[in-house]
Formats: structure tokens, sequence, C-alpha cells
């Protein structure tokens, strides 16, 4: 089951603390640039929605995140949080970078079940 992520401005402070583990985990190796342990917050039926693509399972995942973390130069910083309901939380990313119009504010939804992210949309 999916949950309709509405965009609002009803956002907290980024706390950490607050998410399930498997979110900040994933959100702080892909910003490290250690992709092993990002593709391991995922569960292995796992998808991302990216930039107009579907990536589905363990495999695509792991290209994805390796060419995400490499294809610009950018810095992220995490300005956001809401927790739409046990499985579902939402994280306000904002990128500065080498990307075309240099900064953007993106939504990362993220749905999890046991400890692990089971899909993972970024939109604008």
């Amino acid at each position: 089951m999916t949950a309709k992520i509405e965009a609002t401005d009803d956002y907290a402070d980024y706390d950490p603390s607050a998410l399930p583990a498997p979110v900040p985990a994933y959100l702080d190796a892909h910003d490290e640039n250690r992709h092993a342990d990002a593709v391991a917050a995922f569960a292995p039926g796992a998808t991302v929605l990216d930039d107009g693509t579907t990536y589905d399972g363990i495999d695509a995942i792991s290209a994805w995140v390796r060419r995400s973390a490499t294809e610009y130069e950018y810095t992220s910083t995490r300005i956001g949080q809401r927790i739409v309901d046990g499985a579902h939380v939402v994280v306000r990313v904002r990128l500065d970078g080498s990307f075309p119009g240099g900064t953007v504010t993106l939504r990362y939804q993220f749905a999890h079940h046991a400890g692990l992210i089971t899909r993972l949309a970024i939109e604008v």
C-alpha cells in the first residue's frame, strides 16, 4: 500500500533522532559516499523513484546510489521533516551544486517496514 504524501509547509525542523533508523542511516551514508551502507538501508524488494525513473530491487538501487552520488558535485542540507504515519516519513533536502539550476529543494518520501526502506520517491 502506498500513502499519498502531499506537498505542504507542515514540516518540523530536521531531527534524525525522531525518524525511523533506516532514514538517517541512508541519508548519512549517501552524503558520505558510503555506497554499500546506503544500499544496506533498503529492503531486498525496495523501489526508488527519482528523476522520472523507477529502480526496482537491490541491484538497480545500488547502481542508482553510485550514479546519483557522483553525477554532480553538490552539498545537501536537511531542512525539515514530516512524519506522515507509522510507515511513511518525508525529509526535505536542499541541494546546492553543479547541476542545472544550481539549487533545488527536494522531498525524499520514505516508506519503511521492519527496519528497512521499502520505497523512496524523490520529488521537487
